[in-house]
């Protein structure tokens, strides 16, 4: 009897550098519980075989994917030391090339085993692996267990007993195999004992890969159900058992109702896993032996055999409990920072408008004060006094106005008074106008700082321009502090409905920063703009513009971090919440600069939720 040949050369075609170092690693022999595979093969499990299988030896030949893969090939051919086995990776969106290889391969070596390395993201795999021969080859994801490479490449480089490969010869040559074909296998040939011996090899070896494989299953640390085609359990891991508190014979048979929640249940998983193949990162839930839920992440696949029939379901569970329990927690101290930033800001907000509401205080003193003193040196006691001389002289007043000295000048006297009491209502007037603008001031700003004091969340249909005119009235003592001249560019856009205080809160924070960094610039000009931003979908952005220090490229994403500041003293949360802000909004807050002492430019791009009335 001889032995099948330990040495099996392997080529390896389109093969990343690290995935060549894997397969170089695994392709020894390896352990497994600290046991090497040779003393794993000498176990009192395979002694019953009779034949102790021999541990194959892989020698690997890497090329490059072209013309030299096929020339590679044929020279081993030609040397009489063929490839047992072709690994060939598959790249994203070149699968085609790989297949069409195989394809070829196999016209010259209708025997050749393939095997296919992918990433284990599945969303990077072709939609559907379609390729002849499916006995031939099989699919290794990237990563993989050093044991699994090592099974599976020494299971598909077994050569076929001779009887098999010439009753494969036969069939391939009268273009009768397929699928489903099963090999003539002539049991009182010559070679009979030949036969029998490499078919006893073979069980070793298969029983030494199905060893490896249970123990890969025993190993996982995420939990195992596999699901027959009747939709009962049919296997179950250790992990899965020792997270839900059964024993293995209270789950086999048993419908997969017992174990999963109502997600599972329902059958909106097994719906997706008939209609797409396979399922990857699906919330659902376990229940366990007392009927408490645990919360998992479910990834599955749909088992078939080679004609294509459906085998059943394997599904790989991971417990998320203490994930989804520090995603919470990481939420509630989002929520918590946000506030917190919330609360400095308006204490930063309440100062300025304080102040604004000084300024408006002194200036309605000032209004008051000279309508008191024009009101206290008015001459309309004059036509008291006119009245009563007119009064005295009534009898002859004619004679009066045309003769008499002093009555000659009273219709003069009346024109002049006339004319200056006419100028005392224009300055009273005046004064009152600036009096009733300085209290709808004073009402602005108060107003402004109620609504950053408002909890947030609620969304309204707001005018963007009347927002953006709140903020810089917030802003006005430091504008009028840094002599800053203001230029408003708004397209006209419909009413948006968004939440008024985030969007409000932004736009201060982002102005007051703009007037901090002018400070120390000669030119000092902020242009705010409202820019309609045409879809689909249609979108809004507003941009702040300064001529202030600008931003140096290292930091144009540095600066929303939280805790990162280029001012001294600063804190460096307002853009930092800005930015979280914005993105609850479902918008974005960005920067843009040429470099230092260029200005810089803040962009808030929100989403287009306008309001249009009748619709």
């Amino acid at each position: 009897m001889a032995p099948i040949p330990a040495h099996r050369p392997v080529l390896l075609v389109w093969t990343h550098p690290e995935t060549q170092d894997m397969l170089r690693d695994a392709l020894s022999a390896p352990t497994v519980d600290g046991r090497s595979a040779e003393n794993i093969l000498n176990d009192k499990r395979f002694a019953s075989s009779g034949t102790r299988p021999c541990l194959p030896q892989f020698t690997l030949v890497s090329v490059e994917m072209g013309p030299q893969v096929l020339a590679k090939f044929s020279e081993a051919q030609a040397a009489s030391n063929p490839f047992a086995l072709v690994i060939i990776e598959g790249r994203s969106g070149e699968w085609e090339i790989a297949r069409d290889l195989a394809e070829g391969l196999w016209k010259c070596d209708q025997t050749l085993r393939c095997i296919f390395c992918f990433p284990s993201d599945r969303g990077s795999w072709p939609h559907r692996l379609v390729v002849s021969r499916p006995e031939q080859w099989a699919v290794l994801r990237i990563p993989f267990l050093g044991e699994e490479a090592f099974q599976l490449a020494s299971c598909l480089s077994l050569p076929l007993p001779k009887p098999l490969q010439s009753a494969f010869d036969r069939a391939t040559d009268s273009d009768e195999i397929s699928c489903s074909s099963t090999p003539y296998l002539d049991i009182d040939a010559p070679n009979g004992e030949e036969t029998t011996g490499a078919l006893e090899s073979a069980r070793g070896e298969l029983a030494a890969s199905r060893y490896y494989v249970e123990n890969i299953l025993r190993s996982m640390a995420d939990s195992l159900v596999v699901i027959n085609a009747d939709m009962t359990i049919g296997a179950v891991n250790p992990s899965l058992l020792n997270l839900l508190g059964y024993q293995e014979d209270e789950l086999i048979g048993q419908s997969p109702g017992l174990i999963f929640g109502e997600e599972f249940s329902q059958g909106a998983i097994i719906e997706n896993l008939f209609l797409q193949g396979s399922v990857s990162g699906v919330e659902s839930s376990f229940l366990t032996h007392e009927g408490q839920k645990i919360t998992i992440s479910v990834s599955g696949s749909m088992m078939q055999d080679l004609q294509g029939q459906f085998q059943g379901l394997v599904c790989v569970a991971q417990d998320i409990t203490e994930r989804k329990r520090m995603e919470e927690e990481k939420l509630q101290l989002h929520e918590q920072l946000i506030e917190t930033s919330r609360q400095l800001g308006m204490v930063e907000v309440a100062t300025g408008v304080l102040h604004n509401v000084g300024n408006v205080l002194n200036s309605i003193n000032v209004s008051i004060g000279v309508i008191t003193d024009l009101l206290k040196n008015s001459m309309v006691g004059d036509v008291g006094r006119i009245s009563q001389l007119l009064d005295k002289h009534r009898e002859n007043l004619g004679t009066y106005l045309s003769q008499n000295p002093k009555g000659k000048q009273v219709p003069d006297y009346l024109g002049k008074l006339s004319g200056q009491l006419k100028e005392e209502q224009r300055v009273a007037l005046l004064e009152l106008e600036r009096l009733r603008e300085n209290a709808g001031h004073a009402q602005q700003c108060v107003a402004a700082q109620q609504d950053l004091a408002k909890p947030n969340g609620m969304t309204e249909q707001v005018c963007v321009a009347e927002v953006i005119a709140e903020a810089l009235v917030v802003n006005q003592k430091m504008l009028e502090e840094t002599n800053v001249a203001v230029t408003q560019e708004f397209q006209e856009v419909p009413p948006l409905i968004v939440d008024k205080h985030q969007l409000l809160q932004i736009l201060v924070d982002v102005i007051r920063n703009a007037c901090q960094a002018m400070e120390s610039s000669v030119q000092r000009h902020l242009v705010v703009r409202i820019k309609l931003i045409i879809g689909p979908p249609d979108s809004l952005c507003l941009e702040v513009q300064d001529t202030g220090s600008g931003i140096p490229p290292d930091d144009i994403t540095k600066i929303f971090g939280q805790g990162y500041s280029t001012k001294y003293g600063g804190r460096g949360l307002s853009l930092h919440h800005g930015a979280l802000m914005a993105k609850n909004m479902g918008g974005a807050l960005r920067a843009q600069s040429k470099g230092t002492g260029q200005g810089a430019i803040f962009f808030l791009d929100l989403p287009g939720n306008f309001y249009f009335p009748g619709l």
